[in-house]
């Protein structure tokens, strides 16, 4: 019986080709620049993780990539009390339709802010052209989870329009899908699998990397049905750890390393393994590849694509569907 119902390995072996594409950009002569004092990125879901990226970027001093304003993840209703006549809100919904989003667009239409948006089509697209809002189209047929390359490329035309990214900023991107191969990294991921047998993934890294630990949950999450936890050091040595000297379920640990961790970060995970090991539960270290932070970063997410793909079809579950979050959101339209 086939499990792949919607071919999901297909959309993980093209993921990087999305940096590749040329995406419209409509009523872009209509943006309205000024001297902003922050950013406000709304959305939701998969509709956020893009968001994160750029305090990523600003963690690992990738300079081209770094906007020097405060930029704010919005991830619900209306829009956070901080946002003022000299704030940028930018909305992304994969979709067009996320509640939450839309909520927000309305929110800063109201109050005469000056909005961006990022969408493949639904209400938000028609709002945008109501309103004449400068907006970036990507293309449809996929989860949300799934079109990050898409969505980074849009969020980066976006802010070199409003003047917040330089014009090298655009070429950062463009070599990518010659340096991360996912065909590369699917069977070092796949081999992981049995390991991980009705055990529950705990995703630790530096607090460098921290984004792309949380995208690893959110993959297991979604792509292979399954809860999963994440945390990153030191904090972690603080609080979380004693927990696990208790621990009543099935725990498998999974560290992400990095060779730019500070050395004293290194040295926390080794121990924080072997204290781990000493009772009884398994770590696995998953190095993370790439000649910079950029690399690191989508190497990172397309080795957890493949992870939580390949789980997925060990557990016999199609990686695609997320049946529960659309009944959800079923019964709150009733």
């Amino acid at each position: 019986m086939e499990v792949d119902k919607s071919n999901f390995r297909e959309t993980i072996l093209n993921s990087i080709k999305q940096f590749d594409a040329d995406l419209e950009f409509f009523n872009q002569f209509d943006l309205r620049r000024r001297s902003f004092n922050k950013v406000v990125l709304c959305g939701m879901g998969g509709s956020a993780l893009v968001g994160d990226l750029f305090e990523y970027f600003k963690q690992h001093n990738y300079l081209s990539l770094i906007v020097n304003l405060p930029i704010f993840i919005h991830r619900a209703y209306d829009l956070p009390p901080n946002a003022d006549a000299n704030t940028l809100i930018i909305c992304i919904s994969y979709s067009g339709d996320t509640e939450e989003t839309l909520s927000s667009f309305e929110k800063a239409k109201q109050d005469n802010l000056e909005i961006a948006a990022i969408a493949s089509g639904g209400k938000l697209v028609n709002l945008c052209q109501k309103n004449k809002t400068p907006w970036i189209k990507i293309p449809t047929g996929l989860q949300p989870r799934a079109s990050i390359g898409y969505q980074l490329s849009a969020l980066i035309k976006i802010l070199m329009a409003y003047g917040l990214l330089n014009a090298a900023a655009g070429n950062e991107l463009a070599g990518l899908s010659k340096k991360i191969i996912p065909s590369q990294i699917e069977y070092e991921a796949k081999i992981l699998c049995p390991a991980l047998n009705r055990q529950i993934p705990i995703i630790y890294s530096s607090d460098k990397n921290q984004v792309i630990a949380r995208i690893w949950k959110i993959k297991f999450n979604e792509c292979t049905k399954i809860p999963a936890f994440w945390n990153s050091f030191p904090e972690l040595n603080h609080n979380e750890m004693v927990g696990w000297t208790n621990a009543h379920g099935p725990f498998h640990f999974i560290f992400l390393q990095d060779d730019e961790d500070l050395l004293q970060i290194q040295k926390r995970m080794k121990l924080t393994a072997e204290l781990l090991k000493q009772h009884g539960l398994p770590v696995d270290f998953i190095k993370l590849a790439g000649d910079n932070a950029l690399e690191k970063l989508f190497f990172g997410i397309t080795f957890g694509d493949w992870f939580s793909y390949h789980l997925a079809i060990f557990y016999g579950i199609d990686p695609t569907p997320v049946e529960i979050v659309e009944e959800f959101k079923k019964r709150l339209n009733e």
